[in-house]
């Protein structure tokens, strides 16, 4: 079911004493500006009169929460990025699509996409410039990615979607109630804002390489919701793994500026990498990094420290230039 006409045009099916699409517009207002969870609780509170015995959805409707759904495919998607990501060109913002599934069962499939900021400025944007792009017919973005799949996968809600897939069709062949209609509605919305919910908190908890973008939407389907679930200037997600080069050497070689360059590097935040420790400390790869190597810095470090410690902090730099 990809939309409500016929309700709409019956002017009789309303959600909460307003009509549908502005019952809709308002659900989504609430996932732009970052506030899931107060949509989530507005919907329960509509749902209420739907569920139980001898109305139109199940009792587990009312009860089932984001912490009951399943977010699969966390660490294949920080590869991904990793894989993806350039010197000065990195992902700056993950897309997770709920697309349409087959009618007879009513089950999404997720599409995740990759994107950076050669498709839109991610990495300076809020969550109101977020919600402004999405206010369009399409977002901003959308065709612009830099690469897409079926990485991450949502599970838990399949048995709902399939009440939600009979009712649309009770709807769309005209011989809904009124009632069943309106549970369709808020259903239908119920179950998008939870895979919403979800996806964010599985952000949270399992972390992202840098501060970025994570936007949830819709490819087919009702309600069609097109938001943000975090956006890259409200900081890094809780406990945010480090992001770990596939080559080394590669790492040892970038340049201070195109490091600087890349959403989330946070050396700016560490001025000890920018001065080597005195003798005896422990040297950290960041600050041989972001130290000059030359002939005459080693003789520097060469009359404070002792030979063997020489050897092995500028004899593996050495190697890997």
């Amino acid at each position: 079911m990809d939309h409500m006409d016929n309700a709409q045009a019956s002017g009789t099916v309303t959600i909460d004493g307003i009509p549908e699409n502005q019952f809709r517009t308002a659900i989504e207002a609430m996932l732009r500006e970052g506030r899931a969870d107060e949509a989530a609780r507005r919907l329960k509170d509509e749902l209420v009169f739907l569920c139980g015995e001898g109305l139109p959805l199940p009792a587990r409707f009312r009860f089932i929460a984001a912490q009951d759904v399943s977010v699969s495919g966390w660490a294949r998607l920080i590869e991904r990025i990793g894989e993806l990501d350039r010197p000065g060109d990195p992902i700056t913002a993950i897309g997770i699509d709920i697309c349409q599934g087959p009618t007879e069962t009513g089950r999404p499939f997720y599409e995740t996409a990759f994107y950076t900021d050669r498709a839109w400025p991610f990495s300076r944007a809020g969550r109101i410039d977020l919600a402004a792009a999405c206010g369009a017919d399409s977002p901003a973005w959308q065709g612009a990615a830099e690469d897409n799949g079926d990485t991450l996968n949502v599970t838990g809600l399949e048995d709902l979607h399939a009440v939600i897939a009979a009712i649309g069709k009770l709807c769309e062949s005209g011989m809904a109630t009124i009632e069943e209609q309106r549970a369709c509605i808020v259903g239908a919305c119920h179950l998008a804002v939870l895979t919403h919910q979800a996806i964010r908190d599985a952000a949270m908890a399992e972390g992202l390489p840098r501060p970025m973008a994570l936007l949830v939407g819709s490819d087919g389907g009702y309600p069609g919701f097109e938001a943000a679930a975090l956006a890259a200037a409200e900081g890094p997600p809780r406990n945010a793994p480090p992001a770990a080069p596939s080559e080394p050497a590669k790492d040892a070689q970038r340049p201070a500026e195109q490091a600087a360059a890349i959403p989330g590097d946070n050396s700016e935040a560490w001025p000890e990498a920018w001065h080597l420790p005195p003798p005896g400390l422990h040297v950290t790869g960041t600050q041989l990094r972001r130290r000059l190597v030359t002939q005459e810095s080693i003789a520097e470090l060469d009359a404070e420290a002792s030979p063997s410690l020489l050897n092995r902090v500028f004899g593996g730099l050495w190697r890997k230039k």
